[in-house]
């Protein structure tokens, strides 16, 4: 069996090590940061399976086939590496968008393709030999969600096939070099918080894409003195693009639901979580009120 070193934090870490743990002679790991004292849990979880913590500088001398990187937030210097591979797993599908919150970028620009990407580290940030990917176009009425658990099966099933034949160099890497990209930087909840609703319905409906639970802290607008969290929202069919107030109410509808005219169009919003409770849209606002 190839031996490995994985390098990472948390949820993910632990989930790839179960993934690879039968395929491959998983030495220990590599951490970013320690943060014992605010993640005891994963610590403990370590410490109960009996995983070695090293050091980068530590791998080097372990006679490794590869070092397995996933959720690593910190640069890796690799300018005295030993090691015959280090392979970064990025959420988001390179050569295009690298940096943190790939997807969320991918989205935010219009294109619902996003994925993982499997790459060489480099000197250059995300920027090395790319030797997968995995593609999951997001479908209407769908959020990040879905396409956060078809990334997780496809690293839990595909993944460890394309690293063992990485490592055996029956795939060589695809260079980066003459390829146009965008670095995306971190989102924080306070960016799923619509301020004014002078975007396209496409804008708006990417921010649910990426902001919905259970994955983020919920779309939220402010009304009044409190945010309200979006739960449902939906495109309106035939709805003429036009000029208009954003953020107006524009419909009321039987079934609770009320559209909001954006930029160009207008939005259906379908449920909201108000004071504690799920409720209707209609039961709150009125024909003509400004959002």
């Amino acid at each position: 069996m190839k031996k490995v070193i994985l390098a990472g934090f948390g949820q993910p870490l632990l989930d790839l090590y179960e993934s690879l743990k039968n395929q491959f002679l998983i030495l220990g790991v590599i951490l970013d940061y320690e943060r014992k004292e605010k993640y005891p849990l994963f610590h403990e979880i370590l410490s109960n399976e009996s995983i070695t913590v090293y050091s980068f500088e530590e791998a080097q001398s372990l006679n490794l086939d590869a070092v397995i990187v996933i959720n690593y937030n910190k640069i890796i210097d690799v300018s005295r590496n030993k090691i015959p591979f280090i392979l970064n797993i990025h959420m988001g599908l390179l050569p295009v968008y690298r940096g943190n919150s790939a997807n969320s970028w991918s989205i935010l620009n219009g294109d619902r393709k996003v994925g993982y990407s499997l790459h060489e580290v480099s000197d250059i940030l995300d920027g090395g030999d790319v030797y997968y990917t995995f593609s999951y176009e997001i479908k209407e009425n769908e959020t990040y969600y879905e396409a956060k658990n078809a990334i997780n099966r496809d690293i839990k099933h595909q993944l460890p096939i394309i690293i063992q034949s990485v490592i055996n160099r029956e795939i060589k890497g695809v260079s980066q070099e003459n390829e146009s990209f965008i670095y995306a930087s971190k989102l924080y909840p306070t960016d799923g918080i619509l301020s004014h609703w002078d975007y396209t319905t496409e804008e708006i409906i990417n921010r649910n894409i990426i902001f919905s639970k259970p994955l983020g802290t919920g779309l939220k607008i402010k009304y009044k003195d409190f945010l309200i969290e979006i739960c449902k929202m939906s495109t309106i069919s035939k709805y003429k693009t036009s000029n208009g107030f954003p953020g107006a109410i524009v419909l009321k509808n039987p079934n609770g639901s009320v559209w909001v005219k954006t930029k160009d169009t207008a939005v259906s919003i379908d449920e909201i979580f108000h004071e504690g409770q799920l409720i209707l849209p209609s039961t709150l606002f009125k024909i003509g009120e400004r959002l």
